[in-house]
């Protein structure tokens, strides 16, 4: 069997990249001393480090425990005759010790001057290090972590390396090169021109001319170099190139490339570990800009640079050095990358707030790409809030990685609930972590489906996830395909370049309306669930503290808690980055944030009793504070007041069952503690088929193919155990149903109650969680026939099919929504609220008699084993609340109801509301003092029920003017005037659909 002439080119050229020119890419070597010292335990700071006792260490000594620190120190002499050797550069080369995955993933080490002061990182493929000129001593600490291996070659094998503390495997990196080299220019040039042309060749088309160019070329370099003497024939061997890397790129697709590093803020890693991996990653990026003045490295996340600022404040100077250049771009304008499907409205609101508040304060930038590549889908909010918050652009990735159907747009304008556009990316390479190889640059342009509207894409290229940044090889890469025939045509640039001239030349371009669905990692609205009714708790106590902490401000004089609450919501905000609030991160994450949360609502609890009894006095008053948007128990909205008694509820024993019912609702309750009638009196219309209960607690096998703590396959539909064992219910004195019982290896309790105030059956479900690999799900089918389901999203509700006519219906197999969902028949509701839970499935079943009905399910609990192999096992609670003969408004009302109920304290007299809203469907979500200390209150309001609303506002204070801002606080383009007049009496609104509306009232 023959071999072509272009197999043969191609082997000879892949050994004489991967062992001749490798091996001669140095052209001397010389050793250094090598010292070294293991931490034991937590990371420790340079001072304590350089002064503890070291001990000798060579290379191939084996180092390292799990999550562990060793500072290695190095001392060596550049040799004097290094000096004479033309086209070299001296340089520390540094290898710890690969197991597996690149960059991010395992051994990372941080290089400092002796007096403490930060040069570069060394990672794998990343380990050179810049020394003094030849004949110079030098001397190096590097801080190596040895992080572990979680996932190897994304496996998803449960691993106790997760957990907290440091582990006790030795020795789990060996170090494999320490000494100096002096790299020969000549040689590492020839190797990037080879890998880029290698590259070239497999993207253009053999049968074309510059594809036989090519091959010659490479050929004719291959016959240039003699293994012998690779230092004296590499400059031979680049002349054979230079006509094939000069023949210029045909006028077509551009492709923008953007330097970047996607630093998960917690993954497969504690918290602590992430400021070491920024220190390291934006170290490296500084260090790039200084050598290439046309780099340009873009990051998001305030908090990663307020981490770099408290740990490594010469960094810091290094990033705000080419901030200043353009070098160095601040993108995103949040906090973090959060989750953009289940923080509530307020807190994606406080995402901008936030960091675009640090962007200004310490770089006096405004960055106006919002950038979320990597999140698990995104919010028909969000297009609203991120113009609002002075977004022009939106990026993202994820979308790509659908399970089910191909998202059919690159470039196009994304549309949210309330109408609000904002013109959208997605790098058509379809990675947010590119080496910018010439495939990853081809690939751009031939999956680019806006072509003919449309020639610009964009390319993220570096180490990302666990952080690392562009190489200067990718760099390299680069600058090669600047201009080069049979690709397109690459240009360094920032973020938002790109996306002025990538809107400038589509003129008309394509449209998605609604949400961003992402057909993949469905599990993320449940998984770790402890952490996101914690989530939800935080951002009810946030709302409570800001509102009483404002009222008593403005109405007592008690000082605002600044300081406290921002701290407060910057933490809160950091445990909604996508890996962390959706259930993905490792065991030794979620053990923080829980003992986090428990200090943050403790710290809230205090904020908000100071606050209600500076504003209600001391007394034996029995008062109820309502900080919900609406009135609740007879206390209006904002107010201080005794409760009044709406109760007209009884609970009765009807046999075996117990009916709990009021002169609006009957809800019946059989011996199993399952729902088997549930009736709208003023209609009389029966809900519940009792063949088909209600509250039914169902068990599934969940073992996802991929992806354990993400996904949730549709499989699990076909895979369902045997239900709940009730071991008793009973009534107590205070009517309430008691429920006990087991469903699987676990125990569970429920109390079902009557709430008089939204009619709704209230059920609170306790499980001791003790299963593996299982899914458990709340159960309400109904005879409703529907075909989609109203689900409430921050600051409003979109609607989604309940039907599986198409793909993209069949892939929706189950979404999140915030506080409720919702389906209706004609004029006829059925609404479910909760306080504790963001994943839903509804969907059409059979009834028994043959005809459709409605099934509403909550997801309550799974069991994955990886990244945390004993994930929501424990105990948990959960609260829901079933309304029959609903509408959107009640259904708003019970999800305020249980979200932010009221407060019952004593005190001396009532207080009145300090901002009143009397139109139904416009609600204020916040009420706080501005960031900027003026001592101005802030109001946010939105229009909740999807239709054009007016409402008038009673400010009960003295204010001199009042402003309508955006999201930041200040006037903002993006605001669409909803306010009709204003006078002393009050201010008059009209909102389209969920608008929403931010007002600045100055006090006088």
């Amino acid at each position: 069997m023959g071999f072509t002439r272009e197999e043969k080119v191609l082997w000879r050229l892949d050994r004489l990249l991967g062992q001749h020119l490798q091996n001669a890419l140095y052209r001397h070597t010389c050793p250094v001393s090598i010292e070294s010292w293991d931490v034991a335990g937590e990371p420790v700071d340079f001072q304590t480090a350089k002064q503890a006792e070291y001990r000798p260490m060579s290379v191939g000594d084996p180092w390292g425990t799990a999550w562990d620190t060793w500072w290695l120190h190095v001392t060596g002499q550049v040799p004097a005759e290094w000096a004479n050797e033309a086209d070299t550069r001296p340089e520390l080369v540094v290898d710890l010790g690969r197991v597996g995955l690149g960059p991010g993933f395992q051994a990372e080490g941080l290089v400092r001057r002796t007096d403490g002061t930060v040069i570069k990182a060394v990672e794998p493929f990343n380990g050179w290090v810049p020394v003094p000129e030849p004949g110079q001593p030098c001397e190096f600490y590097i801080e190596a972590a040895s992080n572990p291996q979680i996932s190897n070659g994304g496996s998803f094998h449960p691993t106790e390396l997760g957990n907290e503390g440091v582990g006790k495997e030795q020795g789990i990196y060996r170090l494999q090169r320490l000494e100096l080299g002096l790299l020969d220019l000549q040689v590492w040039n020839l190797i990037q021109e080879l890998k880029v042309l290698e590259g070239l060749l497999h993207e253009v088309d053999p049968t074309r001319t510059r594809y036989a160019n090519i091959l010659d070329a490479i050929e004719a370099a291959l016959n240039s170099i003699d293994p012998n003497d690779v230092a004296g024939t590499a400059r031979r061997a680049r002349q054979c190139l230079v006509d094939v890397l000069s023949a210029p790129a045909t006028k077509g697709h551009t492709v923008y490339a953007v330097g970047h590093a996607h630093i998960d803020s917690a993954w497969l890693w504690p918290l602590r570990e992430t400021p070491r991996k920024v220190a390291r990653t934006f170290s490296n990026a500084v260090e790039l800009a200084d050598e290439y003045p046309d780099f340009i490295f873009a990051a998001s996340s305030a908090q990663q640079y307020q981490w770099l600022k408290d740990s490594e404040p010469d960094v810091y100077e290094g990033v705000r050095r080419k901030i200043r250049s353009g070098q160095f771009v601040p993108v995103g304008g949040m906090w973090v990358e959060s989750d953009a499907n289940l923080p509530g409205g307020e807190s994606l609101v406080r995402q901008f707030l936030q960091g675009g508040r640090f962007f200004q304060e310490e770089f006096g930038v405004t960055s106006h790409v919002a950038w979320l590549p990597d999140s698990f889908g995104y919010s028909g909010a969000f297009p609203q809030i991120a113009r609002l918050a002075g977004m022009d652009y939106f990026l993202t990735q994820k979308i790509s990685w659908n399970d089910t159907d191909t998202f059919p747009f690159h470039s196009f304008m994304w549309q949210g609930i309330d109408g609000t556009e904002i013109f959208t990316h997605f790098p058509p390479a379809d990675k947010y972590n590119s080496d910018a190889s010439p495939a990853d640059v081809a690939r751009s342009e031939k999956n680019f489906t806006e072509k003919g509207k449309g020639a610009s894409s964009l390319l993220l290229y570096g180490w990302g996830d666990g952080g690392g940044g562009p190489t200067r090889e990718m760099v390299a890469a680069t600058e090669l395909q600047e201009n080069l025939e049979g690709g397109p045509r690459v240009l360094m640039t920032s973020p938002e370049t790109f996306f002025r001239q990538a809107k400038e030349e589509m003129k008309d371009p394509p449209r998605w309306v609604g949400e961003l669905y992402l057909e993949l990692h469905r599990g993320t609205a449940t998984s770790q669930a402890a952490t996101k009714s914690g989530n939800k708790r935080s951002e009810s106590l946030l709302r409570q503290a800001e509102w009483w902490a404002s009222q008593a401000a403005i109405l007592c004089g008690t000082p605002y808690p600044y300081e406290e609450l921002q701290e407060i919501w910057r933490k809160v905000l950091l445990y909604q980055f996508h890996d962390i609030l959706p259930g993905s991160a490792i065991a030794w994450v979620y053990a923080e944030v829980q003992r986090s949360d428990r200090k943050i609502w403790a710290q809230l609890e205090e904020i908000i009793d100071r606050s209600l009894k500076a504003l209600a006095g001391s007394g034996p008053v029995q008062l109820e504070a309502n900080a919900g948007p609406l009135s609740q128990e007879g206390v209006r909205a904002g107010a201080v007041s005794a409760p009044v008694s709406t109760a007209s509820g009884q609970a009765r024993r009807e046999g075996d069952d117990t009916v709990l019912e009021n002169d609006r609702v009957s809800f019946r309750i059989d011996a199993s503690g399952h729902v088997v009638s549930a009736v709208d009196r003023a209609s009389g219309r029966e809900v519940i088929d009792p063949a088909v209960p209600a509250n039914v607690l169902r068990l599934f096998v969940d073992a996802p193919a991929h992806w354990d703590a993400w996904d949730i396959d549709k499989t699990y539909q076909d895979m369902e155990l045997p239900g709940a064992q009730v071991e008793g219910t009973a009534l107590t004195d205070q009517g309430t149903v008691t429920v006990s019982g087991t469903i699987g290896q676990s125990t569970f309790s429920q109390e079902l109650s009557l709430d008089d105030d939204t009619d709704a059956l209230v059920i609170r479900t306790h499980v001791d969680w003790k299963e593996s690999d299982r899914l458990l799900k709340l159960s309400f089918p109904t005879n409703l026939y529907t075909k989609e389901s109203v689900n409430e999203i921050q600051f409003g509700h979109l609607t989604r099919p309940v039907t599986e006519n198409t793909s993209w219906e069949q892939a929706r197999f189950e979404a999140a929504a915030q506080r409720w969902v919702h389906i209706q028949e004609g004029d006829f509701g059925v609404s479910l609220a909760n306080c504790t839970n963001y994943g839903h499935d509804i969907h059409q079943f059979v009834l028994p008699d043959g005809r459709p009905g409605t099934r509403i399910q909550i997801s309550l609990l799974r069991a994955p084993h990886f990244p945390d192999p004993r994930a929501d096992l424990g105990e948990h609670d959960f609260t829901v609340a079933l309304g029959v003969g609903t509408d959107i408004r009640r259904a708003i009302r019970m999800g305020y109801r249980l979200n932010v109920p009221v407060r019952r304290l004593t005190g001396a007299h009532p207080v009145d509301p300090l901002v009143e809203v009397d139109g139904q469907d416009v609600l204020i979500e916040s009420v706080k003092l501005a960031e900027d200390r003026s001592g101005d209150l802030v109001v946010r309001l939105y229009e909740s029920a999807g239709a054009r609303s007016r409402a008038r506002l009673t400010a009960c204070f003295d204010w001199s003017s009042v402003d309508e801002v955006g999201l930041m606080e200040v006037p903002c383009d993006a605001v669409q005037p909803a306010i009709r007049s204003k006078g002393e009496d009050g201010i008059d609104l009209e909102l389209h659909p969920f608008q929403i509306v931010t007002l600045r009232f100055h006090r006088s």
